[in-house]
């Protein structure tokens, strides 16, 4: 209940106050120096201020930024009941993403900041949701609150491989607009040389809307191991015409942000995105050209693909799209889908060549079928 949660963050805040001494900043309002109440820093200069034993940290959470300073004995759960002050995120609920440990080995509550591999500036992301904006059932909820998800049945096609949508004027504005005005966190930087892979969520990795008791029971079969497996030859971005509320939700639950075995470069969600008209119909797209635009040289046509369970969402780069079958009714189809086993095949294939320009994503059961050794 909300009043259950409020009473464990309060007993969060009273636990807090007994740490050892830690200091932060809100560097989006530099003005306002915040200290817990059993500091007594009245330090102005937190930025130049240096201690041997002391640690500077950057904590990146949604669009705030954090100025961290910690001792080198504090602990990470320490770290996060710092965070919990002024995000109202409970420690329980928070993934710090970033931070590595020397030699590999796993963060646990109890690491030292000490044992931490820092470099640079030593900046790393939180993904957690307040109390007060947690998730609840949907049936439970005022239909008017819930985010737009337009049904997948609704409306939708498979875009030639060139069509006048993506050559219209008025959208190749919207597209140059979009790429300077669209902000892209990296959670982890492109690795040289590798492919790109943008990957829808809702019905493409993830059973939106059927019932279960936990989000596992929701994942498409085969997901991990499908993100595994392409992970050595391509950079992962997962982008969804959801809100970021819901989208950090999902990505926390299904655990595809902390799996040790593969790596997302960065998430998109529906601000990202922009309408134009097919037709007599209007939809959202995802245009590859603002990543295009924002990794210059990195990532472009010849090395980009896009997998969505709607064809529509890549009417501007038709050529790069595959329309993947929709994952759900998860209670019956997670017992015979192997969508993603052999997508990642097909991957791995294709991976090896010079170009994908050559190649039709609409045909790729095919290509698997011709190529049934290569693997």
């Amino acid at each position: 209940s909300k009043e259950a949660a409020k009473s464990e963050w309060c007993n969060y805040m009273e636990s807090s106050l007994k740490k050892p001494k830690l200091v932060v900043r809100d560097i989006t309002s530099p003005d306002e120096l915040k200290t817990d109440t059993s500091s007594s820093t009245s330090d102005s200069s937190f930025a130049n201020s240096y201690d041997a034993s002391v640690v500077c940290m950057t904590c990146r959470w949604k669009k705030n930024s954090y100025d961290l300073k910690v001792h080198k004995n504090t602990t990470i759960e320490e770290v996060k009941m710092l965070l919990c002050q002024f995000t109202q995120v409970l420690p329980k609920r928070m993934k710090l993403v970033g931070m590595k440990r020397r030699g590999g080995a796993r963060i646990e509550d109890n690491s030292l900041v000490a044992d931490l591999e820092l470099k640079g500036k030593n900046k790393f992301m939180m993904i957690g949701t307040p109390e007060d904006s947690i998730w609840v059932d949907p049936e439970n909820l005022d239909p008017d609150s819930l985010p737009e998800v337009l049904d997948d049945l609704e409306y939708d096609f498979v875009p030639e491989d060139r069509n006048e949508v993506q050559w219209n004027t008025d959208n190749r504005k919207k597209l140059r607009k979009a790429t300077e005005e669209v902000e892209i966190n990296l959670i982890n930087p492109p690795r040289s040389g590798k492919r790109l892979l943008v990957l829808d969520l809702d019905y493409t990795l993830y059973d939106m809307k059927s019932k279960a008791d936990n989000f596992e029971q929701l994942k498409r079969p085969f997901c991990d191991e499908f993100l595994e497996a392409v992970y050595p030859e391509y950079d992962i971005v997962i982008w969804s015409q959801t809100s970021w509320r819901w989208l950090e939700l999902k990505l926390t639950g299904l655990g595809i942000l902390t799996n040790p075995k593969y790596r997302i470069c960065f998430v998109l969600d529906r601000t990202s995105m922009f309408r134009v008209q097919s037709g007599k119909k209007k939809h959202e797209v995802k245009a590859l050209g603002i990543i295009w635009g924002k990794f210059k040289g990195v990532y472009h046509e010849k090395n980009s693909i896009h997998i969505d369970d709607l064809g529509r969402n890549f009417v501007m780069n038709p050529r790069n799209g595959l329309k993947i079958c929709p994952f759900k009714n998860a209670r019956v189809m997670r017992k015979t889908d192997k969508e993603l086993m052999y997508l990642a095949r097909y991957l791995v294939l294709i991976s090896q060549s010079e170009s994908f320009s050559g190649l039709d994503h609409r045909k790729w059961k095919q290509y698997l079928a011709e190529h049934p050794d290569n693997y």
